[in-house]
């Protein structure tokens, strides 16, 4: 299991976080363990917890209109999960199962909007690191799908992509 000083130095969730932060943040924490093939998170369903995968490898799937799930990613030790849900309540957008036995700490939703509404810098330097984590997997997204009607070579494809990019940046409402 890592050390909380392993947790500040390695996991990019608590860059500059100090220790005394850290302290805060963890007091409210849970720590959880899940065998090898345990859902850890289902899509459609709703909890508002961030979790950090301490030691193992979990797998993010996508349900597709056919009934089957796709797998998106791995996430390996120092992983984080649950963010979207976290920050925006909403249902899961994906599931999250354990590919290995898998170790987790998950800080609970209503007690980081507590630490929020206190000032906590800790938990405010959470947010913003999020936000760093959301915009580069955002970064890679934009970048395979891009890729990918590339590689279809359809001009409707190519001007539906360009259509739906223009409405993410411009006009939908979040």
């Amino acid at each position: 299991m890592l050390s909380t000083e392993q947790l500040i130095n390695d996991c990019v969730l608590f860059q500059s976080v100090t220790p005394d932060e850290m302290e805060e943040l963890l007091s409210t924490s849970e720590w959880e363990e899940f065998s090898e093939g345990t859902r850890i998170l289902d899509e459609g369903n709703s909890t508002r917890y961030l979790w950090i995968i301490q030691s193992g490898s979990c797998e993010v799937r996508k349900k597709l209109s056919n009934g089957s799930e796709q797998a998106l990613a791995e996430l390996s030790p120092l992983s984080i999960f649950g963010e979207m849900s976290f920050f925006k309540p909403a249902p899961h957008s994906a599931s999250v199962v354990a590919l290995t036995d898998v170790k987790t700490v998950r800080i609970p939703g209503r007690d980081f909007d507590q630490m929020l509404k206190n000032g906590a810098n800790g938990a405010q330097k959470v947010v913003f690191n999020t936000v760093r984590i959301m915009s580069d997997r955002l970064r890679i997204m934009d970048k395979w799908t891009a890729d990918m009607v590339e590689s279809c070579g359809s001009r409707s494809k190519n001007a539906e992509w360009h259509d739906f990019r223009s409405k993410l940046y411009t006009e939908w409402q979040f």
